[in-house]
């Protein structure tokens, strides 16, 4: 089988923690290699903005740009040589839906903010439409999940999304997962052609079999991301970061 849609996350899985590392060579030396036969789009889903995600890019002098994009875990855009085109539909319906959800749940945001706001090692900053947070400590993030959990758990169109230190709210039926599903539906793909690969808790909506057949991810994932690729029947690469994604393309795509 060939691939026809390879879908990333961005931080931690094309990346590693050493700024001043090159973007992922061999995930760019697979990716130009495979084009040179077949027609094989190319899709971020990122929890940054376009602009941050584009800033990323240049900074990492990355040799091609994405296809696709999905910015703040829910909004799509198509790519024409380094600038966004909003799939306004998609995105038109996403504001509007978390508008309306937002507005509905004012008091509940609100006392997020209050009861886990007001613990030292977090931080309540604006996030797309809506507040986000920012733990500082692994003990602070266990306990800011919790106290999340049970403020919302009469509340299940409110997904919590969680990278690390960061928790960011959005409504349960938008995240990455469904996102990679409309570009699918755009390009007339299914999961049997799609790849998938992602390192963090945002990441999981869209490792599964349902979005694509063929998922891996680095050996610097969450532990929840190592458990769920496995349970899956996809790849644990042995490296880190974007060298560990080039290894699972091989191993897929020979």
């Amino acid at each position: 089988m060939k691939p026809g849609l390879v879908c990333t996350d961005f931080d931690g899985t094309l990346t590693t923690e050493d700024p001043t590392a090159p973007l992922a060579p061999g995930f760019f030396d697979w990716l130009q290699g495979v084009r040179q036969k077949n027609n094989v789009s190319w899709v971020v889903a990122t929890g940054r903005s376009w602009e941050g995600l584009r800033e990323a890019l240049l900074h990492h002098q990355a040799p091609v740009f994405p296809d696709w994009i999905v910015t703040v875990e829910r909004e799509i855009h198509r790519v024409e040589g380094k600038e966004a085109r909003s799939v306004e539909k998609w995105n038109r319906t996403c504001n509007e839906v978390h508008e309306a959800l937002f507005g509905r749940h004012g008091a509940i945001l609100e006392r997020i903010e209050k009861e886990v706001g007001c613990h030292e090692d977090v931080t309540v900053i604006p996030d797309v439409g809506a507040i986000g947070l920012v733990v500082e400590s692994s003990d602070g993030i266990a306990h800011a999940e919790k106290m999340v959990r049970e403020i919302l758990k009469d509340r299940p169109e409110i997904l919590t999304v969680r990278n690390g230190p960061y928790f960011r709210f959005a409504h349960a039926d938008y995240h990455k997962g469904s996102c990679l599903g409309h570009v699918q539906s755009l390009l007339d793909l299914g999961p049997e052609t799609t790849f998938v690969a992602g390192d963090n808790l945002n990441d999981l909506s869209m490792l599964t079999r349902r979005c694509g057949h063929y998922l891996a991810c680095p050996s610097n994932s969450h532990e929840e991301v190592l458990a769920q690729v496995k349970r899956e029947g996809g790849y644990l690469a042995r490296a880190p970061g974007g060298i560990g994604i080039a290894e699972a393309l091989h191993y897929f795509f020979q």
